[in-house]
């Protein structure tokens, strides 16, 4: 078989949807070869933040990640799952609020300006960093005597944000968005205007959670709805989507249905999941811990379900998918009184994968 320069793989690959290619890499062994490459050349973190950092300061932001469970969500993550570059949009970052400072301070010391929101945020950094969403008053995370408890926290369009803060860079023009959570960054995630945007960009790998529906047969399911989601609704309609506001009882009814109802967790089947290349010498991401599950309303509209796990032995919050998995989990959070200076999550996670190899 003739052997194509990468330029043209790119070109003919650029015009197939990510199950086309699949399906052409199982045509013969070049075929796969030529697929691998072209992953390995597209499929780039650098593709996504080279408009924000520098090599290094990549390298250093994929550190934070790591150190702070920092994920990259919003239209950048669609950007790389779907192979193209919307000029408008911005960085958004998620965080729990208690690991954004040390964000904060480092964007500030690499050039970035901190630009404080309109609507009643203090001007000077420090001082915002303390205060709650659109209050004016310094942040007070909401208090929680069990260690699983349901997501009903009110915040920023009551998605469970704490704050939002803004950050530009000029020549060429740049803005970051860090937007801190109460609790885990993927109860916001899970609360999106709608599922096209349900991807998520760790440290080590890349996770889409609807992709057969987002990217094959561009179909948004709409998880919230009303006046106030309209405007992202009509923006993702206007770049090629399908907003789906309630589906037909054939298709809540089926079983392989890409909205199908049922448990899920991250980096399950239906995901599609990207390592980040190249793999840097950091710890082991726990990010899979997180389960939730998809139901319908009778009338076919999306509902996430889940609640939060939050204890003084893990680093991070999860959302939790029902009470047989809090059961599961519930010993591990049990264990010796050191485990409260130690975070058990890396516990946690091990003890989910050999449940999950098992089922």
């Amino acid at each position: 078989m003739l052997e194509l320069p990468a330029t043209t793989d790119d070109f003919f690959f650029s015009l197939l949807s990510p199950a086309d290619i699949l399906r052409y890499s199982r045509a013969s062994r070049h075929a796969h070869a030529a697929v691998s490459s072209y992953i390995h050349r597209t499929f780039t973190i650098e593709h996504v933040l080279s408009r924000y950092f520098t090599p290094l300061e990549i390298k250093i932001f994929r550190q934070h990640q790591s150190r702070t469970g920092m994920l990259i969500s919003g239209s950048t993550a669609l950007q790389f799952f779907n192979r193209e570059m919307y000029p408008d949009s911005d960085l958004d970052i998620y965080v729990e609020h208690r690991y954004c400072r040390m964000i904060a301070f480092w964007l500030i010391s690499i050039g970035y300006t901190f630009v404080p929101r309109p609507e009643r945020q203090a001007k000077d950094l420090g001082e915002a960093l303390r205060e709650y969403m659109g209050s004016g008053n310094h942040l007070t995370v909401p208090i929680h005597n069990a260690a699983f408890f349901a997501s009903d926290i009110p915040g920023y369009l009551g998605k469970g944000v704490a704050n939002i803060y803004n950050f530009t860079k000029s020549n060429p023009s740049r803005k970051i968005q860090i937007i801190t959570t109460f609790h885990s960054t993927m109860e916001v995630i899970l609360n999106y205007h709608s599922t096209c945007v349900m991807n998520v960009i760790t440290h080590e790998a890349a996770y889409s959670l609807f992709p057969y529906a987002t990217f094959e047969e561009k179909r948004s399911l709409i998880i919230r709805d009303g006046f106030e989601q309209n405007s992202a609704h009509a923006k993702y309609a206007g770049r090629g989507w399908e907003m789906v506001r309630r589906l037909p009882r054939a298709e809540v009814n089926d079983t392989v249905s890409a909205f199908a109802p049922g448990p899920r967790h991250l980096g399950d089947s239906k995901c599609w999941k990207i390592p980040i290349l190249p793999k840097l010498d950091l710890p082991e991401s726990t990010i899979e811990v997180n389960t939730w599950k998809l139901k319908h309303k009778n009338w076919g509209q999306g509902v996430m379900s889940f609640k939060i796990i939050l204890a003084d032995c893990l680093r991070y919050s999860y959302v939790v998918v029902d009470k047989s998995m809090k059961d599961y989990l519930m010993p591990t959070l049990q264990g010796p009184e050191e485990d409260v200076y130690n975070s058990v999550d890396k516990y946690l996670f091990q003890s989910l994968k050999w449940k999950r190899e098992l089922s």
